[in-house]
Order: C-alpha cells, then structure tokens, then sequence
C-alpha cells in the first residue's frame, strides 16, 4: 500500500474517534476503541451480532488498510437473506466508523465521509464473517458463508 493511501486511512480512523498507535511492523492497534459486527441477514428479527476482540479489531484495521480503493458503486441489495456484513468501530464520546462488506465491495462511512475499496474474491467479507464462528449458530455460518463464495465478484 502507498504511504499516501496509508496517511489518508490513519486520518480518516483518527477524524472518525478511533485513535491509533503503531506496534511493531506496520500493523496499526486501536487504543480504546469498541468493535461490534453485524450480519445482516434477517428480516423481522434481531440480526447477530458479537464483539471483536482487541486483536480482532487490529488485524480488522491491517485487512482494511491493505484493500484497494475504488469509485464503484453498486446498490445495496434489499432482498431476502445475507445482505451484508457491519462492523461499527466506535469510542466513547468520539463518534463512530462504520465498514460494510458486502458483493465485493467495503465501504468505510464517517459522518459526511464515504470511501469504498475493492474486496477480491469477497475475503474481506468472508474473515468479517468468519470472525463470528463461535458466536453463529453452525447452519447459518454455512448458508452465509456458501452465499459469498457462490456469488464471488
């Protein structure tokens, strides 16, 4: 990844309340910050949702950091079943981040601020959803799962 795209990636997390410090290497570490996912796959119901551990949340930010970004759009799709995959980075009194995968596309959102990246092969999406494996009951980690991998983009 370019340092620029990095430099802007660090700004937008930063702007959007999630504060950043370096580790060893390049990997990026949220300092206390919240991660909640949500599979959005229900209608009528609550959609799961589960907690990612602080690991979790930096290696969230070292798959973010490294996806391409695009000027795609495609329009969100309403029908019935998987939808797409949320995942809401957020400090107490600093405001939100939310990241959206869904159909080979993560779009990252802060208040009047839109970027989207390109996701090959969905996996992105697919270690998104997969981080809730423990959480998910077995049959609907499959039916997601089996959704993304058939539908690859």
């Amino acid at each position: 990844m370019t340092t620029p795209r990095r430099l802007w990636l660090c700004i937008v997390l930063i702007v959007s309340g999630i504060h950043l410090m370096p580790a060893s290497g390049e990997t990026l570490l949220p300092k206390a910050s919240t991660a909640v996912v949500t599979l959005d796959v229900f209608s009528g119901r609550p959609n799961p949702t589960w907690a990612l551990s602080e690991q979790r949340t930096a290696e969230l930010l070292h798959r973010l950091q490294a996806l391409e970004p695009t000027k795609v759009e495609t329009p969100e799709f309403d029908g019935l079943g998987y939808r797409a995959v949320r995942v809401e980075l957020q400090q107490p009194g600093n405001g939100a981040a939310v990241v959206t995968a869904a159909r080979g596309l993560v779009t990252l959102d802060r208040a009047d601020e839109r970027v989207r990246y390109t996701d090959a092969g969905r996996q992105f999406e697919l270690w998104l959803v997969n981080t809730g494996s423990d959480q998910l009951p077995p049959d609907l980690l499959r039916y997601v799962t089996g959704e993304i991998a058939s539908k690859p983009r």
